[in-house]
C-alpha cells in the first residue's frame, strides 16, 4: 500500500511541476510539441519493447521469430487499413486504445478481477472524454486524416457528453462498490484520477496533457507491471536485466520512427501528428492484445499461489 501511494505522489507531483512550468512560461508550440512527442516516443515505445520476452514466458513452445512475424504482420495489416479507410482505422485505434488505457488503469488502481465493462467505461474517461473536450483543437489533424472536412462540435454537446461519460463511469464503480467487487479506496483513487485528468486537459494543450498521462500514468505503470510479472516468474530477474531486455527493440523502433518521419518530411504539425500516431497505432494493436493475456495470466498466477 505504501509503495503504491509513494509512486502516485511522485507521479502527481511531477505532473503538477511540469504543468505549472508550462502555464508560467508557455513555450511556443514548436518547442512544446517537440518535447511532448519526444517524451511519448522515448517512454511510450519502451513499455511495449519487452512484449517478446513476455510472450516467451507464456509457453515453452513459444517462438520469438513466430511472435515477431505475427507482431509485424498485424501492424502492417493495420497500416493497410489506414491507407484504405483512414477514418475507420482511426475509430478502431481509439476504441482499442480506450479499452487498453482503461484496462491498465483498473489493473493499477482497482486490482479487480477481469471486468471488460469497467475497463471500457474508465477508458472512455481516460481517452474519449479528453478528445471530445479538445475536439475542435484537434480538427486540423482529423481533417488531414479524413477525405472530407469534419465540422466543429458545439460547446454544449461537449459538456453534456463529458458529463455522461463520467457519470456512467462513477455509477458503475458505485455499483461494484455496493456489490463488494471493488474496494472503497479504489473508488477514491479512480475519482481523484478522473478529476486530475479533467483539470489537466482543461488547463493544458491536448498534446501536453496527453504526454503527461501517457508517460507518467500509463507507460511507467505498464513497465512496472511488466517488471513484476517477469520477476514473479524468474526469482533472479533484476531491474538491470529488465532494462537490457527493453533496449534492443526500443532503439530499433525509435530509429525506425525517426527514419520514417525524416523520409516523409511532414510540412506542418497536423501532418506530423498524423504520421506519428499512425506509427504508434501499428505498435498498439498487437501490444494491447498481448497485454490482455498478461493481465489475465497475472491474476491467475496470483490466485494459484494463494
Amino acid at each position: 500500500m505504501s509503495s503504491f501511494f509513494m509512486t502516485k505522489y511522485l507521479q502527481y507531483g511531477f505532473a503538477l511541476v511540469v504543468g505549472s512550468f508550462y502555464l508560467m512560461f508557455t513555450p511556443d508550440d514548436d518547442l512544446t510539441n517537440i518535447i511532448a512527442l519526444t517524451a511519448i516516443l522515448f517512454f511510450g515505445v519502451p513499455h511495449g519493447a519487452i512484449d517478446h520476452k513476455i510472450y516467451l514466458k507464456f509457453s515453452k513452445k513459444s517462438n520469438v521469430r513466430k511472435f515477431i512475424l505475427i507482431y509485424v504482420s498485424v501492424g502492417l495489416g493495420f497500416l493497410l487499413w489506414w491507407v484504405l479507410m483512414p477514418l475507420k482505422a482511426l475509430l478502431i485505434f481509439i476504441i482499442l486504445s480506450t479499452y487498453h488505457f482503461g484496462q491498465e488503469l483498473i489493473e493499477d488502481i482497482a486490482e479487480t478481477p477481469k471486468n471488460p465493462l469497467l475497463n471500457l467505461s474508465w477508458g472512455l474517461i481516460v481517452l474519449v472524454s479528453p478528445i471530445i473536450l479538445k475536439f475542435n483543437d484537434l480538427l486540423p489533424t482529423l481533417n488531414f486524416i479524413g477525405s472530407q472536412p469534419i465540422s466543429r462540435i458545439p460547446k454544449d454537446f461537449q459538456i453534456i457528453t463529458i458529463l455522461v461519460i463520467h457519470l456512467v463511469g462513477y455509477a458503475y464503480v458505485a455499483y461494484l462498490l455496493f456489490t463488494g467487487v471493488i474496494r472503497r479506496v479504489a473508488v477514491i483513487r479512480l475519482t481523484f484520477f478522473s478529476i486530475y485528468l479533467l483539470l489537466s486537459y482543461s488547463l493544458l494543450p491536448f498534446i501536453v496533457a496527453f504526454a503527461l498521462y501517457f508517460v507518467l500514468f500509463h507507460s511507467i505503470n505498464a513497465m512496472r507491471h511488466q517488471f513484476f510479472w517477469m520477476k514473479d516468474r524468474s526469482a533472479d530477474y533484476t531491474f538491470i536485466i529488465f532494462l537490457k531486455d527493453l533496449s534492443p527493440f526500443s532503439l530499433l523502433t525509435i530509429a525506425a520512427m525517426y527514419s520514417l518521419i525524416y523520409y516523409l518530411d511532414p510540412n506542418d504539425w497536423a501532418v506530423f501528428f498524423t504520421y506519428f500516431f499512425v506509427f504508434i497505432s501499428l505498435l498498439t494493436l498487437p501490444h494491447a492484445m498481448l497485454f490482455d493475456e498478461l493481465y489475465v495470466s497475472k491474476n491467475t498466477f496470483h490466485q494459484t499461489k494463494e
